[in-house]
């Protein structure tokens, strides 16, 4: 009985936060013209999805928090290996 608990709870938090954790201090961090290896270091290896658009994809990260209900997400465009587009991050987001 212990043991079925301790694997019940662990579920329940692994399936309350989804996606890769970043913060916006990351976000503010990225510049254009970095290459995807460089926005890849400081946002995380893993974003949560790369949709291709004609010759540009855009990288998303976005994280959730279930019990919480916080979420957030930031989407870089790309060309080639270079960033050519980044989100605008007011200063009250962190």
């Amino acid at each position: 009985m212990k043991s079925t608990l301790i694997c019940l709870f662990a579920a329940m938090v692994l399936c309350a936060c989804a996606g890769t954790p970043f913060s916006m201090s990351n976000v503010r961090q990225v510049k254009v013209g970095m290459t995807v290896a460089e926005l890849q270091a400081t946002m995380g290896s893993a974003p949560y999805s790369v949709t291709a658009r004609g010759e540009t994809q855009v990288w998303v990260w976005s994280q959730a928090n279930g019990f919480t209900g916080s979420h957030q997400m930031a989407s870089f465009v790309v060309k080639g290996d270079k960033v050519v587009s980044v989100p605008t991050v007011p200063a009250s987001f962190d």
